[in-house]
């Protein structure tokens, strides 16, 4: 996933793709939006949401999206700039050590990371231990200008919005929060050295690391029932470095983009039974279906938590620096159409317009007062 299809799996910048089945979907039932519900039971998930959103994807990502997205870029090139003697210093190391070729002068961390990859073709430890080494530089130097975020708390936010959904049977939500409680965070460096076994799993990493438009957050399924060091359904969060670069408040400015990450522990590939009647509503609602929903239920979630990290005053300032790296991103927008649009991620319009301005806690927050039936859809 890249940075413009965040992820923040991450865009993003995911090197594992968990797929599942999309949900079947009764076109016919597309005839009743609109109109008086059917005289049966609804599950609490389908309930309606509005036609319009209590704020919109304009206020939070401004100028279409694109001014968030160059000044990160901008923030990102002048901390590099800033870290480059420190950095050229360490990779000069790297390279004698290694014998890898020398880096281009212009575009050094690049032509250093890649060089691996040619290098060392065949031989995995030694390409690992140069690219580990690599990013443990870049992480030294970022970690100095932005400590890394607790994800203790961020786990703790998650499971207490899960603990809140009362629609969700108690043996339901005591496995959810298991799952996200199971979670780790890493750097790259950590995550080369324990965690790749294979070079296809290594070049994934090169490419993240070596893009610095794409260095964000991605969240592993590893399983861990195989894997040494992590137990069954445990999972790892990645931080690349270039995210604490480009964000100017350090860890308060990754609560989004964690809480997303961490929520992909529970998303729709892995408990779709719980995540059924939020999906329909959605399609309904919204008139857009999804190959893979994963991306839209870890949303849902980081909507659901992030009202306990926003601050008392200046919650929409808050929120837009929150939602930076989806500003701009492609995908499906959302927009009300005559017939159902299948696509394969969304975009930041739609997670804008069509979960976070309608998230019952994120409007509570920001003061936003909206009758009953114009929230959005939930579980």
């Amino acid at each position: 996933m890249d940075r413009r299809k965040i992820i923040f799996t991450a865009a993003a910048l995911v090197l594992s793709v968990n797929i599942c089945a999309a949900e079947s979907f009764d076109r016919a039932s597309l005839a009743a939006v609109g109109t008086e519900p059917v005289p049966a039971p609804r599950p609490p998930a389908a309930a309606r949401a509005s036609s319009a959103p209590a704020f919109s994807y304009s206020e939070i990502c401004p100028g279409g999206g694109t001014a968030p997205e160059e000044a990160r870029e901008k923030r990102l090139k002048e901390n590099l700039r800033t870290l480059e003697p420190v950095l050229r210093r360490g990779f000069a190391v790297v390279v004698t050590k290694y014998g890898l070729p020398e880096p281009d002068q212009d575009d050094y961390i690049n032509s250093a990371l890649n060089s691996v990859t040619y290098t060392f073709p065949y031989k995995l430890e030694k390409a690992k231990a140069a690219l580990a080494e690599f990013s443990e530089i870049i992480e030294k130097a970022a970690l100095k200008r932005a400590p890394l975020p607790d994800y203790a708390r961020i786990k703790t936010a998650l499971v207490s919005s899960i603990n809140g959904k009362r629609s969700l049977e108690e043996n339901q939500r005591a496995e959810l929060a298991r799952r996200v409680g199971l979670s780790r965070l890493v750097l790259p460096s950590e995550y080369i050295r324990k965690y790749i076994s294979s070079s296809g799993d290594l070049w994934p990493v090169v490419r993240q690391l070596a893009a610095d438009q794409a260095w964000n957050a991605s969240y592993e399924d590893l399983g861990g029932a195989s894997v040494p060091g992590l137990v069954p359904d445990q999972n790892i969060i990645i931080v690349y470095p270039g995210l604490l670069l480009a964000e100017p408040r350090g860890a308060a400015g990754l609560d989004y983009v964690l809480l997303h990450e961490a929520a992909h522990s529970i998303d729709s590939g892995k408990f779709p039974a719980v995540y059924k009647g939020f999906m329909d509503c959605m399609r309904s609602a919204h008139k857009v279906d999804f190959k893979n929903w994963d991306e839209v239920t870890a949303d849902y979630w980081a909507a659901d938590a992030l009202p306990g990290f926003m601050p008392a005053s200046g919650g929409m300032e808050y929120l837009r620096r929150s939602y930076e790296l989806i500003c701009g991103t492609s995908g499906e927008a959302g927009t009300m159409l005559s017939v159902v649009s299948q696509a394969d991620h969304p975009s930041g319009e739609y997670r804008v317009n069509n979960i976070l301005g309608r998230s019952p806690g994120i409007l509570k927050a920001l003061g936003i007062r909206t009758p009953a039936a114009a929230g959005g859809c939930g579980l």
